[in-house]
Formats: structure tokens, sequence, C-alpha cells
């Protein structure tokens, strides 16, 4: 299953070996100025991760789904040998830190990470990330990133232009996936004090497999953030984000997204973020804080489409909340080791009341993850 180009593999390879060049012609120059100083800064960090975690329900399945593939029914649906896992998620980022305005740091970064699914191999994947980074006078600083992810798999689904030939049969699901660019900047800064506030922007870009290309999308994403500190060991976070997507919605050269007979997966979002950090007392003489996020999202779906054609999306709109808790304890200078939970949960709701069972059987779940990381970080 393949859902990248080869013209975009030759982009991501060129913008890591672009990325390479510059470490090395910064690295070099960098060295050839040291030679002059009696100290050696140490330029370079690397963070080497390894989490492992357990997903009960790794394709977001409803109750109905979950039943189904328990029983043994929808033969072609389910390509998975359990719809929980265990998953492995090594990582690497490097970063390097230079001057060429003054005493203010610039960095670069470069990082990868894989979610190994050892159980259902089909839903593993890859995330590579590219970032520069400047810090500005007055506690400022703004960072520039690109990301990407080559081959994602979210499940498989009937395509209505297969069962047109083959009937309700097997044959007629087929692999739903997409790969994804993603383009960011943000800006952050100090003010009144110790409170900073964040301003970002993003670009994505989704690609979908040959079966799901009428979900190819454009989303912009706004947002806006808060960092406040109310005791010199809670800082609390709050945050708004506004996302637009637009669908292509059609699947054929001569159609258009109001004149197709295909899915429009286009909507708006609200996104309200809050989080609270505490910095704990030491354990042994050991730092370690809970850092707690709680995302409500409120996503509102805008196919034009009748409710006949397009009942996965017309007049749908989806609460979604999710809950993210982390312990971190730092065993020493370069080690740190964190416990995690994850909690996801969406319910569907249309404005049809014909259609409010069938999307809620279609698109409600529930699913949490709870696992362990460890990091080790250095410098060199």
């Amino acid at each position: 299953m393949e859902y990248i180009k080869t013209d975009n593999r030759l982009s991501l390879f060129r913008a890591f070996l672009l990325l390479m060049i510059t470490f090395l012609i910064i690295g070099n120059g960098e060295a050839l100025a040291q030679k002059k100083s009696k100290k050696k800064n140490k330029n370079w960090e690397i963070e080497l991760g390894i989490s492992s975690f357990y997903d009960n329900n790794v394709l977001k399945y409803s109750e109905k789904y979950l039943y189904r593939f328990d029983h043994g029914q929808d033969e072609g649906r389910f390509h998975i040998n359990t719809y929980d896992d265990f998953i492995i998620n090594p990582s690497f980022q490097a970063t390097y830190t230079f001057r060429v305005f003054g005493k203010l740091k610039s960095k670069i970064n470069g990082s990868f990470n894989r979610k190994i699914y050892t159980v259902n191999d089909i839903k593993s994947w890859n995330y590579f990330s590219l970032g520069f980074s400047q810090y500005l006078k007055k506690g400022g600083s703004f960072k520039l990133y690109y990301s990407h992810i080559p081959n994602f798999y979210i499940r498989h689904f009937r395509d209505n232009d297969w069962v047109d030939v083959v009937g309700y049969t097997p044959e007629a699901f087929q692999p739903m996936g997409f790969a994804k660019d993603s383009y960011g900047f943000w800006y952050k800064r100090k003010f009144i004090k110790n409170t900073q506030i964040k301003l970002s922007f993003s670009y994505l870009k989704y690609f979908y497999n040959e079966h799901f290309t009428e979900y190819d999308c454009n989303n912009l994403v706004y947002e806006i953030k808060l960092y406040q500190p109310v005791h010199k060991k809670i800082k609390l976070s709050f945050a708004y984000q506004f996302v637009i997507s637009d669908a292509k919605g059609h699947d054929e050269e001569h159609e258009t997204r109001d004149g197709s007979d295909d899915s429009d997966g286009s909507y708006n979002e609200d996104l309200f973020i809050f989080g609270f950090n505490w910095t704990m007392p030491r354990y042994f003489n050991h730092y370690n804080k809970f850092d707690l996020q709680c995302r409500v999202q409120k996503r509102y779906f805008s196919s034009k489409h009748y409710l006949e054609l397009d009942p996965t999306h017309a007049g749908r709109i989806d609460d979604n909340i999710r809950l993210y808790a982390t312990y971190y304890i730092k065993l020493s200078k370069e080690l740190k080791l964190s416990v995690f939970y994850n909690h996801y949960f969406r319910e569907s709701n249309t404005s049809a009341e014909a259609n409010k069972i069938y999307l809620s059987n279609e698109k409600n779940y529930s699913q949490y993850q709870l696992g362990l990381k460890i990091n080790y970080q250095f410098k060199t």
C-alpha cells in the first residue's frame, strides 16, 4: 500500500541532504573559530528516546464495529489481528546551536520517530521533521518548521466506485490512508513580566491513496496560546485554535466538488486547550513534574450534498475530547523517565434526525493509551 509519489520522496531526501550540508558548513565554521578559544562549546544536542504503550482501540472503531470484529462479521473490512495493540516508538532528534546575530542563539533541528505496532504492522508509520528557530531580544523567539508523514493507514472502507463494479462483496473494501506535509511558523515572546504569548500558523496538505482521492485536502490552522505562571511551581496555559479544512470532494478529472457524487469531508473546527504544569517536590533529590492537557474540539462539516448522497458528512457535527496526562522524573543529568496516559473520545451528531443513529454507530468511539518512555539526552 503506497501513498507517496516518487517526486515527494526526492523532495524529502533533498530537504534532509540540504539540512546535513548546512550542519556541516556551520559545524566546520564554528570548529575553525573555536581553535582560538581555550574552551570548546558543545553545540550539538542529541536526544534518543524509546517508548512502549498499550492502545485499546488502534483503529478508533465504534462499538458497532468492535462487536462485528469480535463476531467475525463484515468479511473484507478487518485487516488487523486484534483491535488493541502494544506500540513501540523509537525516536531520534538532533539540534545544532549557533550564533549569527551577536549573542542571540539560532537552532536547527531534525527528528525522526517510528510507531511500530507489534501485532498489527499495517498500522506502523514514520514521522520526519525539520526546523529552524531563532531567539530574539526581550524574551522573543520564532520557529519555522516542516514535517512529513509518508504513509498513514486509517482503516479499510468500502470504495463506492468498486461497489458499482463488484457489488457489496469483500473486494469492495479498500485501504484508506494518506501522506501528509505540514509547514508551520510560530512566534513567542514575554510580556507583563513572566506571561508569554505564542502565535502560530500552519499549512497542512493531505494526499490520500488512489481509492479515496476525494478526501485530498488543504488545512489552514491558526492558534493563539497564553502561558501564565500562577506559582513558582505551577504554570497554566490556555489556547484557542481555528482550523479550516478544504477537501477536494471529487475523484474524477471531469467532476467538481459541488457536482460530484463523492463524499465532501470539508470542515471548520474550534479547538480549546487547557494545560497544567506542576513542578513537584523533589523525590530523593530527583527533579520531577506532572503535566496535564485537555483539548476540546468542535468540528462542523460543511458538505452541501443531500443526506442520501453523503450520509457521513451532511449536517455532521463532531465533539472531540482529548486528555493527556504525563509524569516525568529526571533520573540523572542525561536520563529522563516518563509515564503517560492519553484518552480520546468522539461523539458525532447531526442536524438530520433521520441520520443520528447511523452516524452515531459509524463514528462514535472511545480510546485510551497507557505507556512508558525513556529519554537520553546529551551534548557534544
